[in-house]
């Protein structure tokens, strides 16, 4: 949640409206539809992270690479692998981020090394650097080229990176 204006430190409470917006930025994969469970991978967190650097003033680099990291720590130790994706079962991250619990009958499966933590760290900062810099080409390319069926992308994409309000300091994610 953000820091309201004039206060020091953000609320204790949830926003559940946040918490929804992450679990939009998922991109579901055709097994999805099968009924099976829906998995949250390092493209949906930075996709998150675009879409709230959009919303929030802006914030250190010491405090975006702690939120890369907190993310980092948990695409590690909850990965799971499905048919067509890698990552962790959405309800898993809303149960963590939106009640601040682990999820039922969890138990760790291996060791969540510092290495590989600063490895996908690193990797999700390069991600959100390759969305954001193919969203400027596409709107740039968008703004120069006649609207048609095939910018359907492009204007998803400027959706998803137009800031709905502006606020102050926010989580990462």
């Amino acid at each position: 949640m953000d820091t309201p204006d004039g206060h020091e430190f953000a609320p204790v409470t949830i926003d559940q409206n946040l918490v929804d917006e992450l679990m939009n930025d998922v991109r579901h994969e055709k097994e999805d539809s099968d009924g099976t469970e829906s998995l949250m991978n390092l493209n949906d967190v930075a996709r998150a992270r675009l879409r709230r650097e959009k919303a929030c003033r802006p914030i250190n680099k010491v405090r975006q690479e702690i939120a890369r990291g907190e993310m980092a720590i948990i695409l590690g130790v909850w990965e799971t692998t499905s048919k067509d994706k890698v990552g962790v079962p959405t309800e898993w991250i809303r149960r963590w981020i939106g009640h601040e619990m682990l999820p039922d009958g969890w138990r760790p499966t291996h060791k969540q090394g510092f290495w590989d933590t600063i490895q996908r760290s690193k990797a999700l900062r390069m991600a959100v650097e390759e969305m954001r810099k193919g969203a400027d080409k596409m709107a740039t390319t968008s703004a120069m080229s006649p609207a048609s069926d095939s910018n359907l992308k492009i204007d998803e994409r400027q959706a998803l990176l137009s800031p709905s309000k502006k606020s102050s300091l926010c989580r990462i994610f």
